[in-house]
């Protein structure tokens, strides 16, 4: 009986759903690949196997049949707590698996929001800060600057509101129209006249301002400054006395000094400008003065130092004596092979002074400032000489200073009045010599082709055509043309433009943006221009390069191909050239 009901219990029974009861005729035959070994549930760490269940029922049925209806009941008992652990386990699993899908989205939100205010804040830029339209080309203008006296304007160019493009610093002098006691007009000899200092824009020649000056100026300097930054300073020399500083932007004096110079001395030259010796900062200047009346026994130049940012003098001045003849040379700085500045000036020859000479003649022989204790032995040595041993004792003309390659190692070119001479700034050797014939101004030097070394355009006269009793002009009275010459074509100028008005000045300048450059020129009306006539009506033009060649007349000089050369030159871009 035990052994029937023990096979019955084997038999393959079902679950009474119901009841929620198991059947115990419920099955483990049917399943014949199972593993008997295999767990059936685990509860209060007790592990039993469907064979021990069997070996407990083959004692005895009802006690097996009963335990096994109260596992079961356990078992239902049990079945919510696991149902809430696998439930715990699910939402642990989703709430990681959220987690991780998240950060790709905070990710890529993180990437769009930058991404917009990229987008929000370059168009707000490009709305509200438009770029810098650039200047159009440059054609022509014309500014009238009225009835002037006809001494010749003293011009210079400067950018004086940094738009990259040179402004014109003009200085002329016009007459005052002076009423007597009876309200009628003086006399002309009577009129009072009035120099004026004025800056007209290079773009369209517009005026920026206008200042008076105390007396006719001789020359006008600028970048004047703080040293290691812009020099935004200008410097008016007086033709005899006057000595001022003023603001280029806006024209305002910063001082002014008056009997700079001995009497009977005038400026002779634009002023040196120094390192600072005096400790300021500030560029400092030293000014050189000759008699105003030269005769053979009064041909000394004389020195004075200025404090560039106050005008004070710095110590008392020194006088040379020189001898020769001719133009006075100079004065003008250099700086030698060892890093000395000296002063090159004479009068047909050529005198080299070392400036801590000249500061400690007049200051005395205290310290030397520290941009002054430079000394060159070679150049002390070679300066003995005078210099004159180089030009064949022939009478100079000019002399400048050539950088290379806009650094400071630069050499010297002696223009005599038939030859020219290239001199080494180390050891003052003559590097070469050329016979020029008969030179009448100073070289002009440029880039005249393809080898990157500067070269000298000269002036040469030939007078064996020119009869006694005839000029040298071989133009009609009142007439001025300007050319251009390209050095790849010199047989074919283009006439830019002409004039019937006398030209007293003229200057070039860049306008960077544009590679382009400009043409100044300064013409006094010569309508009824005479010798005895006092005044005449100032102008001052300005003309764009490539605008003038496009409009340009050539002019061949013999056969060559002219179209080919207007359109060539019409294609050059002008920049400044370091040399």
């Amino acid at each position: 009986m035990a052994a029937a009901l023990s096979r019955a219990l084997k038999l393959p029974g079902k679950k009474i759903h119901d009841l929620g009861e198991y059947d115990p005729l419920r099955q483990a035959d049917s399943d014949d690949s199972e593993d008997d070994s295999d767990l059936s549930y685990q509860k209060n760490g007790n592990v039993q196997t469907e064979g021990s269940v069997e070996a407990a029922c083959d004692g005895d049925i009802d006690a097996a049949v009963e335990m096994h209806t109260l596992k079961m009941k356990q078992r239902r008992l049990d079945e919510p707590s696991s149902t809430e652990v696998h439930a715990t386990e699910v939402s642990d699993e989703f709430t990681v698996k959220a987690r991780t899908s998240l950060v790709p989205c905070l990710r890529t939100a993180a990437f769009l929001l930058t991404l917009a205010l990229a987008m929000v804040l370059v168009l707000a830029c490009a709305f509200f800060i438009p770029c810098p339209r650039s200047q159009p080309l440059m054609t022509s203008w014309n500014r009238s600057l009225g009835q002037a006296a006809s001494f010749p304007p003293v011009m210079t160019l400067w950018d004086v509101n940094d738009d990259q493009v040179s402004d014109v610093i003009i200085s002329f002098s016009s007459t005052g129209k002076v009423q007597d006691q009876r309200g009628g007009l003086r006399p002309p000899a009577a009129l009072k006249l009035h120099t004026s200092v004025a800056v007209l824009s290079g773009v369209d020649g517009s005026v920026m301002w206008t200042s008076l000056a105390p007396e006719r100026l001789k020359f006008i300097q600028c970048g004047i400054g703080y040293l290691g930054g812009p020099g935004s300073v200008c410097l008016l020399i007086g033709i005899s006395h006057m000595l001022k500083v003023i603001n280029s932007s806006s024209g305002s004096s910063l001082w002014e000094m008056k009997s700079m110079y001995r009497s009977h001395q005038i400026p002779a030259a634009p002023a040196v400008l120094l390192p600072d010796v005096d400790g300021d900062g500030f560029t400092d200047l030293l000014l050189g003065s000759r008699p105003a009346v030269l005769t053979s026994r009064l041909r000394d130049i004389s020195f004075v130092f200025v404090s560039g940012a106050t005008g004070a003098l710095i110590g008392q001045s020194v006088s040379y004596n020189v001898t020769g003849e001719g133009k006075l040379i100079g004065p003008k700085a250099y700086v030698s092979g060892g890093g000395t500045l000296y002063v090159l000036f004479g009068y047909g020859s050529i005198q080299a002074v070392a400036v801590k000479d000249i500061y400690t003649q007049a200051n005395g022989k205290g310290s030397l400032p520290p941009s002054l204790q430079s000394q060159d032995s070679i150049w002390e040595w070679k300066r003995n000489e005078n210099l004159s041993g180089l030009y064949s004792n022939d009478s100079v003309r000019d002399v400048q200073t050539l950088s290379r390659h806009g650094g400071r190692d630069s050499d010297i070119l002696i223009t005599t009045k038939s030859r020219l001479h290239l001199l080494d700034r180390q050891r003052l050797l003559q590097v070469w010599s050329a016979n020029g014939s008969t030179i009448e101004s100073s070289p002009v030097t440029g880039f005249f082709n393809e080898d990157d070394i500067l070269d000298f355009l000269i002036q040469i006269v030939n007078r064996s055509n020119v009869r006694e009793g005839q000029t040298t002009d071989i133009y009609p009275p009142n007439q001025y043309h300007l050319y251009l010459l390209h050095p790849l074509y010199p047989s074919v100028l283009l006439q830019l433009a002409n004039s019937t008005a006398l030209v007293t000045a003229s200057a070039t300048g860049l306008l960077e943006q544009q590679k382009d450059a400009f043409c100044v020129t300064v013409t006094m009306g010569t309508a009824r221009w005479s010798s005895e006539s006092h005044t005449g009506h100032l102008m001052v033009t300005g003309l764009g390069l490539s605008w003038a060649v496009s409009h340009s007349r050539t002019v061949a000089l013999e056969d060559a191909a002219v179209t080919t050369v207007q359109k060539m030159v019409s294609k050059i871009q002008f920049t400044a050239a370091e040399h």
